[in-house]
């Protein structure tokens, strides 16, 4: 059975709304690890710079980053997500993927995506790899241009000696 469409993902109107809404975020960001033994994660709620005197938290909204350490599979890759929550469920408006150009690493209808990609809503396009796919700052500042978010705190770094981890 072939996917015809990505699930949980918003309309592309939607995801494109959300997108445009400026955000902050001024803390410092640490990495946890995944469900998936092999990625690395971090989150958190951006704040709403439309009011700059409320500047609440964008309710049901959260940035994801994720990033697959080159262990087992000597690969590594940067998922770069915007969520928006609705009845429980998490629904996907923006994600930049940064991965090698002979990876497959998404499927649009029947066709299989190579390498790097964004999805805006349901409508996926491929991109061209702009930086080393583990240059999680670069990607990271794109992912931000691209979804309006003015990061003003600190990313994680990642070393595979300081976590112990085989190449």
């Amino acid at each position: 059975m072939i996917k015809s469409n990505h699930l949980n993902c918003l309309p592309y109107t939607e995801a494109k709304a959300l997108m445009d809404i400026p955000k902050s975020y001024n803390k410092d960001l640490q990495w946890k690890p995944a469900n998936n033994r092999n990625y690395v994660t971090c989150q958190f709620i951006p704040y709403d710079e439309r009011d700059p005197i409320i500047k609440g938290t964008l309710i049901g909204v959260n940035v994801q980053l994720d990033y697959k350490r080159p262990k087992r599979i000597k690969r590594e890759k940067t998922v770069l997500t915007l969520f928006q929550q609705k009845n429980g469920v998490k629904y996907r408006a923006y994600q930049l993927e940064a991965a090698h150009e002979d990876n497959k690493s998404s499927r649009d209808n029947d066709e299989d995506i190579y390498g790097c990609h964004e999805h805006i809503g349901e409508k996926l396009q491929q991109l061209v790899q702009e930086y080393p796919i583990d240059d999680v700052v670069n990607w990271f500042k794109l992912f931000c241009n691209k979804i309006k978010l003015d990061f003003t705190g600190n990313l994680p770094q990642y070393s595979l000696v300081e976590h112990n981890d085989e190449l």
